[in-house]
């Protein structure tokens, strides 16, 4: 007997919107994904596996899957799709709620070097880190998400070793960040951070920089799983968060 996906959707939807999405639809949602995804689809299959996308935040994935099979003689269906499409282009596939279960493995740290730190062949003062992984909140990152500047004249050998202990620390910080946010944030999105939180943050750019007055301080935009179609913004200086606010 053929599985009933959208049977199976519908129902899964149903606790992933009312629970907020909590840990055990996060799971279900994404085990009808990967089922979806291995499966010899029908077009019906096809529709469903566009609404499990939009749910879990990959609206320009959604766009593709329905443009593909949509019937656009259907008013309803042009409507939606209509949806799908102005969500592809303003969102695309950057507020994802992640599985966490593919990030709650730690990762094993290990120092970088002030030769990992190459020098923009563009920009002054301005650096890279080309050669090694990099871990920020115990996830590795794509090494073009991250710069580092020296503001004032500062030269990096002055401050190399300050540098490569603060982005070891930015690697470590999660009873940092959770506490920080469940202060100041938690009343905004009405949801308390926890290690689920932390890591499934979903991180897009990292800002690392030397002020003239020698304070080094990071920029961090993440995604997290609470308010799913904003950034939140973090600003850390000298190993301390001193603010968080979701943008978008």
């Amino acid at each position: 007997m053929e599985r009933n996906f959208a049977k199976d959707f519908i129902e899964i939807a149903s606790e992933f919107k009312r629970a907020k999405p909590s840990k055990d639809s996060i799971i279900k949602m994404y085990d009808l994904l990967y089922d979806l995804e291995s499966a010899t689809r029908t077009k019906n299959d096809d529709i469903t596996l566009a609404n499990v996308y939009s749910m879990l935040g990959c609206h320009l994935s959604a766009y593709k899957v329905l443009k593909s099979v949509a019937d656009l003689s259907d008013k309803k269906v042009v409507a939606k799709l209509y949806v799908m499409e102005e969500k592809s282009q303003s969102h695309g596939n950057r507020y994802i709620i992640k599985d966490f279960r593919k990030k709650q493995q730690e990762k094993i740290l290990s120092k970088l070097l002030p030769t990992d730190f190459v020098a923009s062949e563009t920009e002054e003062n301005h650096y890279h880190i080309t050669s090694k992984e990099i871990y920020i909140f115990d996830k590795i990152i794509e090494k073009d998400t991250t710069s580092i500047s020296l503001c004032g004249g500062s030269q990096f050998d002055t401050y190399a070793e300050k540098i490569i202990d603060f982005i070891f620390w930015l690697g470590t910080c999660k009873k940092e960040l959770i506490k920080f946010y469940n202060k100041n944030m938690s009343d905004f999105s009405g949801d308390e951070a926890n290690g689920e939180w932390y890591h499934t943050l979903d991180i897009y750019n990292v800002n690392i920089g030397v002020a003239e007055n020698g304070k080094l301080g990071a920029e961090i935009s993440v995604g997290d799983i609470f308010v799913s179609d904003h950034t939140l913004e973090i600003e850390i200086v000298e190993r301390k968060v001193i603010n968080m606010n979701y943008d978008g």
